[in-house]
């Protein structure tokens, strides 16, 4: 996790607050507790500490706002969770459901200087595309078996 001082739980605020104003522009705590998972009273909970860092506006009752500090902490949020993603999927071979939800499990916990140097690697094997075809290639008979074997247990 970079050292913002955020909990996981805090960034995943942003992160859906970032998701949901480009899908809606307005943000309620309903519609943000719905997208998390989370119950009004929860979210309602942690509204005012956002705020109070400067990462939020809010009004009781009114929408949910970003600052542009809180949209820049959200934006490096959202795409330290595409590029794992992505490395998950187009490297590992994982679905995009299984690569989503490890993402979630490991994306606060990695740091600046791994997330670049995973970012220069996954741009490597994409501008060598022969390379990661032939990784993929070799190893899709191995995955297949081990998706098999993770299902059945």
């Amino acid at each position: 996790m970079e050292n913002t001082g955020l909990t996981p739980a805090m960034e995943d605020y942003l992160e859906a607050l970032l998701r949901l104003e480009k899908e809606r522009g307005s943000v309620r705590v309903k519609e943000l507790a719905k997208h998390l998972g989370l119950t009004n009273a929860t979210v309602s909970t942690c509204i005012p500490k956002l705020n109070k860092l400067g990462l939020v506006e809010s009004e009781r009752y009114g929408p949910i706002r970003l600052t542009p500090l809180g949209r820049e902490i959200a934006g490096r949020v959202l795409r330290r969770e595409e590029l794992l993603v992505a490395f998950f999927q187009e490297v590992l071979g994982l679905s995009e459901e299984m690569a989503r939800r490890e993402a979630c499990l490991v994306e606060h916990s990695l740091r600046g200087e791994t997330l670049l140097r995973l970012e220069a690697f996954l741009e490597f094997l994409r501008d060598n595309s022969p390379v990661l075809k032939r990784w993929m290639e070799s190893r899709r008979a191995k995955f297949s078996s081990q998706d098999r074997t993770a299902k059945d247990a």
